[in-house]
């Protein structure tokens, strides 16, 4: 998929991209999208780029002289710190479900999430023991109707192959009568 930027009105109303999704990601991350810029991927359908969900512009600062930035990208938080436009002690607010915390204890939280998530099991292991008995008992199913097929197309194999001889004896002739059970 590819993206184009148009930095929002009164930045410059130049158009970047196209760029993949990933690049569009590394941008949002480190503050070159900001939350006003219009994204598209048609130019038919350009949005502000904090509505597109992938870059996860989920967080909302307070900056000094009472100005409210966001929402915004983790790693645009990041950078701010950096650029000392805000420090560790500023709360965010996350957009979705309101909860604010200081940007010090999202960090943490975003780094121990990853290393959480680095030590997960894949999925096929994290299955519960009904899950797996659920999974066994479809796989048996599955065999036994292959089974059943087997059989029933050797069946029709072999009532075709019968089929066609009486067909063959018809037509020469040597059918045996059948006996009539009439008294």
């Amino acid at each position: 998929m590819v993206w184009r930027v148009k930095k929002a009105p009164g930045d410059t109303d130049t158009v970047y991209g196209p760029v993949s999704t990933e690049v569009l990601k590394e941008w949002a991350d480190s503050a070159q999208i900001a939350p006003h810029d219009m994204v598209d991927e048609s130019d038919e359908n350009w949005r502000p780029a904090s509505e597109v969900e992938f870059l996860e512009m989920l967080w909302v600062v307070h900056l000094p002289g009472e100005e409210t930035y966001g929402p915004t990208t983790i790693g645009t938080l990041r950078e701010f710190i950096h650029e000392k436009l805000i420090t560790e002690k500023t709360v965010a607010t996350h957009v979705k479900t309101n909860q604010s915390l200081p940007i010090a204890a999202l960090f943490a939280a975003v780094e121990f999430e990853k290393k959480r998530a680095m030590k997960r099991p894949p999925k096929e292991v994290m299955k519960s023991t009904a899950s797996l008995a659920v999974d066994m008992a479809k796989d048996q199913r599955i065999r036994q109707l292959e089974e059943d097929l087997k059989e029933l197309r050797r069946e029709h194999e072999s009532l075709t192959h019968r089929f066609r001889q009486l067909s063959l004896q018809l037509e020469g002739g040597t059918v045996p009568k059948i006996a009539s059970s009439k008294k």
